[in-house]
């Protein structure tokens, strides 16, 4: 529907720099997943972050030059984004209350606190970040490149390290896991340090792109965000999954949108017809997941039936 446009080198590297941000949201929400949570809060904390490093690099650069400034000013981004990652794990592991009411709440007061900050105005920077946003290295953009190196060390902290097989063994039961003397709540706090990490790195991408900060960036970004996490495979409920498809959900998601924008670029619903499309795959995409976990446990006691049943069978002597 657009041999002209979309098959081309020019729009692959194009969505390439447009996959970054979004994928790394979706890593948060994924981490978040694993131990039988969610983060609702990441689109708030990445702007957050990002005006955090726009306002801090602007009031530093008459005294430290832009290069010094914006280097303070990534620190503050990545500050905010571990303050608010230990906010949400404290708060999870102390209420025990699910984490969608509890993230819905902090997503508000995080995203009060930047328009109190700002008056709802958007904040600019230095520009001297501008390589992370759209810089390339070798004709791939940086901002990728950034993203696929997120992807490897989360795939190897949650797959080979010990804190990831605590992950997991809190995903799948967190009263089994005090049961077995497993820090529960030193993991979730972590894993929810570890999200809001990643997205305050998100939202330093978006930064560097624009060279502006606004607490509105990113709206629709969140479902967006949890439609990824479903895709790669990670179970919404925890103890299932891997970090590292989301690399491969990513891709294919970002394929989905751009190509509905270009097919359907000249009609003025080409926006909602989008938003449709998420907003169905995300349902059919979770029906599917529950029906298929439902059949494959019906599989699982059925195999351990016919086991028991089998080991009960008396055997037969053999003659002498």
């Amino acid at each position: 529907m657009a041999p002209s446009t979309y098959p081309t080198l020019r729009n692959v590297l194009s969505m390439a720099s447009q996959m970054a941000p979004l994928g790394l949201l979706a890593l948060c929400v994924s981490l978040t997943f694993l131990i039988g949570g969610i983060d609702l809060s990441i689109v708030a904390v990445a702007n957050a972050g990002a005006i955090a490093a726009a306002m801090t690099s602007t009031a530093l650069e008459p005294s430290l030059g832009a290069p010094g400034a914006s280097l303070v000013g990534v620190a503050a981004c990545l500050a905010v984004g571990v303050i608010a990652g230990v906010i949400n794990g404290t708060l999870v592991s102390q209420l025990r209350v699910h984490p969608i009411p509890i993230t819905l709440g902090t997503m508000a007061l995080f995203t009060g606190i930047a328009t109190g900050v700002t008056g709802g105005a958007t904040q600019f920077g230095t520009g001297s970040l501008g390589f992370l946003g759209s810089g390339t290295i070798a004709m791939v953009p940086v901002s990728f490149l950034l993203f696929v190196i997120v992807v490897l060390a989360l795939a190897i902290i949650t797959t080979k390290t010990r804190f990831g097989f605590k992950m997991y063994a809190v995903g799948a039961s967190d009263k089994v896991s005090r049961f077995a003397r497993l820090e529960v709540e030193k993991v979730q706090v972590r894993t929810y340090m570890l999200s809001g990490f990643i997205a305050s790195i998100a939202g330093l991408v978006m930064f560097a792109g624009s060279n502006a900060a606004n607490v509105s960036f990113g709206s629709s970004w969140l479902i967006l965000a949890i439609l990824i996490a479903v895709l790669s495979g990670v179970d919404p409920y925890g103890g299932k999954g891997r970090v590292l498809l989301v690399l491969l959900a990513v891709v294919g998601m970002q394929q989905v949108q751009t190509g509905i924008n270009m097919a359907l670029g000249r009609w003025d619903g080409a926006s909602f017809a989008a938003e449709f499309t998420f907003g169905v795959l995300l349902i059919a995409v979770l029906g599917l997941n529950r029906r298929l976990g439902k059949a494959e446990r019906r599989k699982l006691r059925k195999k351990s039936k016919s086991e028991e049943i089998q080991q009960g069978e008396p055997t037969l002597a053999t003659p002498a």
